[in-house]
């Protein structure tokens, strides 16, 4: 959801909070979240996570801001009560209350690219990469040294072994996917669109096999996997490609199509536990 669209006017904190949120880059996020953010009610954690999602960062983070003059002196700067500082120190409170104190300590907030990660979170980053351990254990599961079809690689030769990779030039939206496929899908605004895409192909008879972040709260999950499919939780979060660290998210493997193979991956990843398709035959 893009909060550019933002549009109050009145008060100071409304002027302040619509300033803030047209400078945010396009986030992920549901629309009643959307909402709680411009009316300021919205949880600081929550914007901070789906920031870090986007692969960008809030300067200076809440809990410097917060202890930048002491938790005392900050409230009686900023007129907020001591309960709030200390949220804040934990990365929590609401945005109105951060933005209340980076003003009161004249402090203008910044958003910047996190170092070490793509901004488009896409699979076509090799920076989003599928990590090749994780690979090797679905093919091993699945009795398989490589996969039928790859139908959003970032390259004719990307890292999924698959006897046939799509690129982006090939439109794997708009074609047939056939045997056992792979999918890292972008996780860019077009995530939807491939997890659909997912389901529609499992539903047709491909063995569908995706790797997306963990969103429960969002409309392709409960539209396209949640009882459409068989889903794999993993434990941690995934390093991916050349990424100097943890995603900034959960991750988890859909498979749609086959169960008794979501059985078999679920027992060949440490930690995964499985949640069956709920899916009857027509």
């Amino acid at each position: 959801m893009n909060l550019k669209t933002v549009g109050y006017t009145g008060s100071k904190s409304e002027c302040r909070m619509n300033h803030f949120l047209s400078h945010l880059p396009p986030l992920n996020l549901p629309r009643q979240t959307v909402t709680r953010l411009q009316k300021g009610q919205g949880r600081l954690s929550v914007l901070v996570a789906a920031l870090r999602e986007a692969g960008y960062e809030l300067h200076p983070a809440p809990e410097a801001l917060a202890q930048k003059y002491g938790q005392r002196e900050a409230a009686r700067k900023a007129t907020l009560s001591r309960n709030t500082i200390t949220a804040l120190t934990k990365g929590e409170g609401t945005v109105a209350s951060y933005l209340q104190l980076a003003t009161a300590l004249k402090v203008e907030p910044r958003i910047t690219k996190r170092k070490g990660y793509g901004a488009c979170l896409s699979s076509r980053d090799q920076t989003w990469a599928t990590p090749s351990d994780l690979l090797v254990s679905i093919l091993s599961a699945a009795g398989r040294e490589v996969f039928d079809l790859d139908p959003c690689s970032p390259s004719p030769d990307g890292p999924v072994p698959a006897l046939t990779r799509w690129t982006e030039a090939d439109d794997g939206l708009t074609r047939t996917w056939q045997g056992i496929v792979f999918v890292n899908p972008p996780y860019s605004r077009s995530l939807p669109k491939w997890v659909a895409k997912c389901k529609e192909e499992g539903d047709r008879g491909a063995t569908v096999i995706g790797l997306v972040p963990s969103r429960t709260d969002t409309r392709w999950w409960h539209n396209s996997v949640v009882g459409q499919a068989s889903l794999i939780m993993l434990k941690g979060r995934l390093r991916f490609g050349n990424g100097k660290g943890s995603a900034p998210f959960p991750s988890a493997i859909v498979v749609w199509g086959d169960s008794r193979l979501a059985v078999q991956i679920a027992g060949a990843i440490p930690g995964a536990w499985l949640i069956p398709s709920q899916k009857t035959a027509a």
